[in-house]
């Protein structure tokens, strides 16, 4: 029975009211998702090989401060046939138009970040002292900051530069 007062009430709220802010960035987030898998997961790659390291990651290249963490240039090691995800960036975020829906969708999902996390703090699961709530809410929003920086850093930077032709070969 409870449940259904939830409901009727939140059916009553406007938009306006701002109560139905983490709902509406959710269903828009849900939209970028689908659009984003099926360019990206499921979007016409080039063929490209490589060799993977015995364990998928190549921990060992840390050491040497290189960043092939996912391939080994190992003489006479079995090349395996992979998608080539960083030559299909270069050619979504060649446009304009999708490099600005992506930042759009960045700053969606920070906002539906901050939202939810505004609203976890003080959930009693979390057991956050009252007097901490702000500043946890405050780490919250650096942390959001930081990683949407990090999410549209990958739109900008290949709309904005050309894609190298990295260690492993040259590009055609």
């Amino acid at each position: 029975a409870s449940g259904k007062l939830n409901l009727d009430i939140s059916i009553n709220y406007t938009v306006s009211s701002g109560k139905l802010n983490l709902a509406i960035s959710g269903i828009t987030l849900l939209c970028f998702m689908t659009i984003h898998l099926f360019q990206f997961r499921f979007g016409e790659t080039h063929p490209f090989t490589l060799c993977p390291p015995p364990y998928l990651v190549n921990l060992g290249t840390l050491l040497k401060l290189r960043l092939n963490l996912f391939w080994v240039d190992t003489p006479g090691c079995k090349e395996v046939a992979v998608r080539d995800i960083y030559r299909m960036e270069f050619e979504v975020f060649s446009s304009l138009e999708w490099c600005l829906f992506y930042i759009f969708a960045v700053v969606v999902f920070s906002t539906h970040m901050c939202l939810g996390w505004q609203k976890a703090v003080p959930a009693p699961a979390l057991d956050i002292p009252k007097r901490y709530h702000r500043k946890a809410i405050h780490v919250g929003y650096v942390m959001t900051i930081f990683i949407a920086m990090i999410y549209a850093s990958f739109p900008v930077y290949t709309h904005l530069w050309p894609m190298s032709n990295g260690s492993i070969s040259t590009e055609p």
